[in-house]
């Protein structure tokens, strides 16, 4: 049985999130399809994913529990805000 995932599974964390957009990741290699990204249940705020002039205003929100996948190229393109300190989201790519 095929699990139709093509190429290399990679995932990480990024914690501290607060009310400055911030790179997802710095990692620069190419992505095979997209990232899903989810906010953690214990997020007291909101999570807002975007490219690099994302704001709490015009960013896609993801309050605590819910994910988003996109395509994108390079995780490095991905950006967070949060409307709060200290909120963290999940990643996993490929």
């Amino acid at each position: 049985m095929s699990s139709g995932i093509q190429g290399t599974i990679t995932h990480g964390a990024k914690a501290s999130i607060g009310t400055s957009a911030v790179q997802l990741s710095a990692v620069t290699t190419p992505l095979a399809t997209s990232v899903c990204i989810k906010a953690i249940d214990s997020n007291t705020g909101t999570v807002f994913v975007g490219g690099a002039d994302v704001t709490t205003a015009t960013g896609f929100p993801l309050y605590r529990g819910d994910s988003v996948t996109i395509e994108a190229k390079r995780l490095a393109y991905v950006y967070v805000i949060g409307s709060a300190a200290y909120q963290e989201v999940r990643w996993i790519a490929n």
